[in-house]
């Protein structure tokens, strides 16, 4: 058996800018994020027989096919049935998959899961592809399912770990680690889980093409998050988190002027609650609309913000940032 894991991610910074060819457009401005401790995890057992067997534990379904050729493009395990028909395993084999990020989290659960799949299944077929490789089909897997170009910044933490710059450029995509220590930024975030999504939200895609279109209004709050980002890396750069908040409270603004949406009446409430005993800054993970939202908080606040938000009825989740990145075991 191979069990492979991959670790989801709070994005910090530049986030939509990792839509291709909106980074083109705006400088080729780094995404930031950080990997936690809510892993993504693929079993991959293999088979006798040549019959597929698929099993989602977090989503609560399971599906068997009798070979590979048989396997639908279209299924509700539809990025499993896509990943396995790419990779075309000469045997049959069990894929069992979990995630311990709340559905719709905003927290990058669906591209960790990618990558743990990508990683078990690349292991099982004889390691044909490196980590950067693995990355870019994950994206184009993912593109599919989706159905409109999926952001390429949550798939570096899942493989790589660790306080990560993801830098685009005009030869492909590079990243960093950060000097910054996970144990330290985990003492200063704090990440709440208000619910799954129920509405839109933001969409990414309607963003790019807007702004394509040239709408001044979204260009102008996409200048704002390029700025931030930017800003933000030069104090991570230093290995500085004091003075992050003031810039994440900045880019969530500009966000929210993108999409409405990405906040509800509930996170709204949740977040003045934070903000009222001493949070410093907030903003709602990813697409918003329900989800996750993290805080930047004082280290000496952060147990009491906590028992604010538990009584405003929302779901702290226990994490802890960490340096590894995807990683596989054997049985």
């Amino acid at each position: 058996m191979i069990k492979s894991s991959a670790p989801t991610r709070i994005d910090l910074a530049g986030g939509t800018l990792d839509i291709w060819p909106l980074n083109l457009f705006f400088g080729n401005a780094p995404t930031l994020n950080a990997a936690i401790d809510l892993y993504a995890t693929v079993e991959l057992t293999p088979r006798k027989d040549k019959r597929i067997v698929l099993r989602s534990h977090d989503l609560k379904l399971e599906d068997s096919f009798p070979s590979l050729n048989v396997l639908p493009e279209k299924h509700p395990l539809e990025l499993l049935t896509r990943t396995v028909k790419f990779y075309a395993p000469k045997s049959g084999l069990e894929i069992s998959t979990n995630c311990k990020a709340p559905q719709g989290s905003g927290i990058g659960g669906s591209s960790a899961l990618s990558i743990a799949l990508h990683g078990a299944l690349n292991k099982f077929v004889g390691t044909r592809y490196n980590k950067q490789e693995m990355i870019e089909i994950a994206r184009n897997i993912e593109t599919q399912v989706i159905g409109v170009p999926a952001g390429y910044q949550d798939y570096f933490p899942a493989m790589f770990g660790g306080v990560r710059s993801v830098n685009p450029g005009f030869v492909g995509i590079d990243t960093e680690t950060l000097p910054v220590k996970p144990k330290e930024l985990s003492q200063h975030i704090v990440l709440c889980y208000t619910g799954k999504p129920r509405n839109s939200g933001i969409n990414n895609w309607e963003v790019t093409k807007n702004a394509l279109d040239g709408d001044n209004k979204v260009i102008r709050h996409l200048n704002t998050i390029r700025d931030c980002s930017v800003e933000m890396c030069r104090l991570l750069k230093k290995g500085r988190i004091s003075g992050i908040a003031p810039i994440f409270n900045k880019e969530w603004k500009a966000r929210k002027q993108l999409a409405p949406n990405i906040s509800t009446p509930r996170m709204e409430k949740i977040i003045q609650s934070a903000l009222k005993k001493g949070a410093l800054a907030a903003k709602v993970c990813g697409a918003g609309g329900g989800g996750c939202v993290a805080f930047i908080v004082p280290p000496k606040k952060k147990q009491s913000i906590i028992d604010e938000l538990d009584c405003q009825g929302g779901k702290v989740l226990p994490f802890q940032f960490v340096s590894r990145g995807h990683l596989n075991k054997f049985q």
